[in-house]
């Protein structure tokens, strides 16, 4: 990489960093103080309203409290947000309506996660489950939203709640919003958030030194996402969405992308679930080294990734071996690429037949964004991947004497001319594919893509990485599409041409 390109990439990456410099030291996880502090003050929120103790009230809510929690309307069936604030919740504490006996409260509490001085906690007692989002403001842990439904002594709101089977519905609202931040669709945050939908960050007053809640609501979130305010290029975004608790009707899940760290209040309400209250941090763990991408000619960074069928793949344990490392396309709309089983498969016919990693002292490696089960359905495939590149190469009648159609299938039958013998049950052990399930390789050098080459999937750009026995990566190929790649003997005769 020459100095000015350095020099120009860094100076991107500093841009996105910088909004992250606020929060950059700040450890992720809690001392036994911060647990202590945040149990406490979870403690003074319901003791103190069964009690009818207005002081631990005002101690554990924040005056910007956003609390509500879903009604569904017997007249219409449909579900509303009725809300608790500030006022009504110290008064009504005050006043004692929730009067109750220690010994009929049944309180229990567990801290669901901590991080970014954000504490997701769920208080279960004989009248309510409270998700509470607590946040350490000037020192001090306070409640800043609350949603809540029927506790152990009262009936539930919906019946038969099968938090298990919600869950995937739960990630899917949580990453059609997270898409729609990232993506700038205003759509899918349309179809994701409640019309009361709010957000808060932590805003410090250098001026006063104290530090003070900002709330966006929907119409500034679906607006921004119009303005392409928070838009990320599609190489960077990185979603991630892990739901921490769901009971009756109501989740806790926490967000990831690449510039922000998100917990989010989730309701379920006529049929769907509902982004509500949510606590928006920066994401202080992108590195600079994550952020730029590998160059030609400096080394690869290592990593480690598991090998389909067992085992793993560490590239520094390879430091004396060329090493070549193969990422196919992979799923493409509703089925897998035609083309890239073949150089798989001409690989391990050049491995088994004349061992060709051990007459170049060279490491093979194929690479795919996915689980070992979908693996397992590629390698699965191979035999109807082969067969439409079979029927390409041999068109019916219908197709004309130098149409592009006709080009196209001589071209096919020129660059894939071998025709091969393979099974479904077949195991492929002689080349190895190791699970990128968590696209942590693919996107840390830029190739996973959820649209490339006009189709919408999560895959990879087909891609070539050539590293030499020093660790150095020699070369790098990212294709328009599979079929251009470069063959086969094109690279055994580059890693040839290295020593």
């Amino acid at each position: 990489m020459t100095d000015l390109l350095k020099k120009i990439c860094i100076a991107i990456i500093a841009l996105l960093l910088s909004a992250l410099g606020a929060a950059r030291g700040q450890d992720n996880t809690a001392s036994r103080e911060d647990s202590a502090a945040i149990l406490q003050t979870a403690l003074n929120y319901i003791d103190g309203y069964y009690s009818g103790d207005a002081a631990r009230m005002e101690k554990a809510i924040h005056p910007d409290l956003n609390k509500a929690t879903p009604r569904d309307l017997p007249q219409t069936g449909r579900t509303t947000l009725a809300y608790t604030t500030y006022s009504g919740l110290m008064e009504f504490t005050r006043a004692k309506v929730g009067l109750l006996n220690d010994t009929a409260r049944h309180v229990k509490v567990s801290i669901l996660h901590i991080e970014l001085d954000v504490a997701n906690v769920k208080i279960a007692s004989a009248k309510f489950i409270d998700y509470v989002q607590e946040v350490r403001i000037d020192g001090e842990w306070k409640i800043v939203n609350v949603i809540f439904t029927s506790g152990s002594e009262v009936p539930p709101r919906l019946k038969d709640f099968d938090s298990e089977a919600e869950k995937p519905v739960i990630e899917k609202t949580a990453m059609n919003y997270l898409a729609g931040i990232t993506g700038g669709d205003a759509g899918r945050i349309e179809i994701a958030i409640d019309p009361e939908f709010s957000r808060i960050s932590l805003l410090p007053v250098a001026q006063t030194g104290k530090t003070t809640i900002r709330r966006q609501r929907y119409e500034s979130i679906v607006e921004n996402a119009m303005a392409g305010i928070g838009k990320q290029d599609e190489i960077y975004r990185n979603n991630k969405v892990s739901v921490l608790d769901a009971a009756d009707g109501l989740a806790i899940v926490r967000c990831e992308t690449t510039g922000a760290v998100e917990f989010i209040q989730l309701y379920k309400g006529n049929g769907q679930w509902k982004l509500f209250n949510s606590v928006q941090r920066p994401n202080t763990t992108l590195t600079l080294e994550q952020a730029m991408t590998v160059t030609v000619g400096e080394p690869m960074p290592d990593f480690t990734l598991p090998v389909y069928g067992g085992g793993s793949f560490k590239l520094s344990d390879y430091k004396g071996k060329n090493v070549l490392l193969m990422f196919p396309r992979g799923w493409v709309v509703n089925g897998w690429c035609a083309y890239c089983p073949y150089q798989y498969l001409e690989l391990e016919k050049m491995q088994m037949e004349s061992n060709v990693m051990g007459k170049n002292n060279l490491q093979i490696a194929f690479v795919m964004p996915y689980s070992s089960e979908k693996i397992k359905d590629w390698m699965e495939n191979f035999p109807d991947a082969l067969a439409q590149v079979e029927k390409i190469k041999k068109p019916d009648a219908t197709v004309a004497p130098g149409s592009i159609q006709m080009e196209y299938s001589n071209w096919v039958a020129e660059k894939f001319p071998i025709v091969f013998d393979v099974d479904k049950e077949d195991p492929h052990t002689a080349i190895p594919v190791l699970i990128d399930e968590e696209r942590t390789l693919s996107r840390r050098l830029k190739i996973f893509t959820n649209f490339w080459d006009g189709a919408a999937s999560e895959q990879n750009m087909a891609s070539v990485f050539i590293i030499d026995k020093k660790g150095i990566l020699r070369f790098k190929y990212i294709g328009q599409m599979t079929e251009d790649r470069p063959d086969v003997n094109f690279l055994i005769n580059f890693i040839r041409d290295m020593d």
